[in-house]
């Protein structure tokens, strides 16, 4: 894998706090905390010639979105969407989004490889200070993509599973 710990850490991280805008901010004095966990999924790969970007994230404490991107600059199509249940069951990827209104949808399988990776980082972000702590483990993921009567192979290499403990604690009055 390419990715160093820290970077996945990071990543994992920022997934989570992508979506943190539904738990609203902390008051002064009160932190709170979440533990959360998941999958960060980001998949790469061409279809008819365009390129793709494919993304299936995972928190059990916000939500489950997959992002779908096909194509560059002025050519690209897209789509998006939050399933309630996620997309990874006992090792098996399903997932489908409409992009240009023909269904994209990803198959295969991922599973947890390797040893768990400590993960620790402190930022700011939106008058909060955010601490996360836990762990993440890599995924080896077997993905493809089919749209417009195409299955073509995805690429995943930084795909993981975090386990996290997440304060959050207002840094405005």
């Amino acid at each position: 894998m390419r990715s160093t710990p820290l970077i996945m850490g990071a990543l994992a991280v920022a997934a989570t706090s992508a979506l943190v805008g539904a738990g609203g901010a902390a008051h002064a004095g009160e932190p709170t905390t979440t533990r959360e966990r998941g999958i960060v999924v980001e998949c790469t790969g061409t279809v008819h010639g365009r390129s793709i970007y494919a993304s299936l994230y995972e928190n059990d404490t916000y939500a489950n979105v997959l992002q779908v991107l096909i194509g560059d600059d002025e050519h690209q199509v897209g789509g998006s969407r939050e399933d309630r249940d996620g997309f990874l069951e006992r090792g098996q990827v399903t997932a489908s989004v409409k992009v240009d209104g023909t269904r994209a949808r990803i198959t295969g399988t991922a599973r947890r490889v390797g040893d768990r990776l400590p993960v620790h980082d402190e930022y700011d972000d939106a008058g909060q200070h955010i601490t996360a702590t836990g762990f993440h483990r890599s995924l080896d993921t077997d993905l493809r993509l089919t749209w417009r009567g195409r299955s073509v192979p995805l690429d995943c290499d930084t795909a993981f599973a975090y386990r996290l403990s997440v304060t959050k604690e207002s840094t405005v009055e």
